[in-house]
C-alpha cells in the first residue's frame, strides 16, 4: 500500500511539473534538437573527410537508432494503454509532449541513417538503393515516412490538411513495423524484440478498441 501511494504521489508530481513547466520543457526539447543535429553535422564531416573518430561516429549512429526506436515506443504507449482502458496518469505527460517526442524520433532516426549508411554511401558513390540490403530498404522507407510526419507536426499543417492530417499520421502504424523488420533482419536483439512487442500491441489494441480506422498520429501534442 505504501509503495502504491508513493508511486501515485510521484506520478502526480511529474504530472504537475509537466503542466506548469511547458515553456521550459519545450525549450529543453529545442536544446535536444540542436544537440542531435550538431552531432549529425559533426559526424558527417568526420565521415566525408575520413578523419580520426570514424568508429566513435558509427557508434553514435547506432545508438541514435536505438534511441529513436525507444522514443517511438514512448510515443505509441499512451495510445495503446488508452485503447485497453488502462489509465496511468504519467502517460498523460507523454501525450502532452507527443509532438516533441515525435520530432525527436525523426531527428534521431535521421542521425542514425546518415551516420551509419547514407553519408558514407553517397561519399563513396554506392547508391542507388537497389543495391542496398533488404533491411536497409525497410529503414529508408521508415525514415521517409517519418519525414512526412515531421514536416506536418505543427499547428499550421493540422489546420491546412484537416482530415488528411490524421490519415497521413496513421503512417505511424506502418512505420513501427518497418522499424521492426529493419532491426530483426539484421539480427535478433533486445531492441528488435522490444519494438516488435510494441508493434503487436499497437495492432491488438486497435482491434480491441474497434478503432483501426480512426487512429491518431504522432504529430499531436
Amino acid at each position: 500500500m505504501m509503495i502504491g501511494s508513493m508511486m501515485r504521489d510521484l506520478q502526480e508530481i511529474i504530472f504537475q511539473i509537466a503542466v506548469k513547466e511547458k515553456q521550459r520543457i519545450w525549450q529543453f526539447f529545442l536544446l535536444v534538437y540542436i544537440t542531435i543535429l550538431t552531432m549529425l553535422a559533426w559526424g558527417s564531416v568526420i565521415i566525408v573527410s575520413d578523419l580520426p573518430g570514424l568508429s566513435f561516429v558509427y557508434s553514435i549512429g547506432v545508438w541514435s537508432g536505438r534511441a529513436a526506436a525507444g522514443m517511438l515506443a514512448l510515443v505509441l504507449i499512451p495510445g495503446i494503454l488508452g485503447r485497453f482502458g488502462i489509465q496511468i496518469k504519467v502517460t498523460r505527460v507523454l501525450t502532452f509532449y507527443r509532438r516533441q517526442l515525435g520530432i525527436t524520433t525523426f531527428f534521431l532516426s535521421l542521425t542514425h541513417g546518415m551516420l551509419v549508411r547514407i553519408v558514407a554511401r553517397f561519399a563513396l558513390g554506392q547508391y542507388p538503393l537497389s543495391r542496398a540490403p533488404i533491411f536497409e530498404l525497410f529503414g529508408t522507407v521508415a525514415l521517409s515516412f517519418l519525414f512526412f510526419l515531421f514536416i506536418t507536426s505543427n499547428d499550421w499543417s493540422v489546420g491546412r490538411l484537416g482530415p488528411w492530417w490524421k490519415l497521413l499520421h496513421r503512417l505511424v502504424y506502418i512505420i513501427v513495423w518497418l522499424i521492426f523488420f529493419h532491426t530483426i533482419l539484421q539480427r535478433v536483439s533486445v531492441w528488435s524484440m522490444a519494438i516488435g512487442v510494441v508493434a503487436i500491441l499497437e495492432v491488438v489494441s486497435l482491434l480491441w478498441s474497434g478503432r483501426l480506422g480512426r487512429g491518431r498520429g504522432i504529430g499531436t501534442g
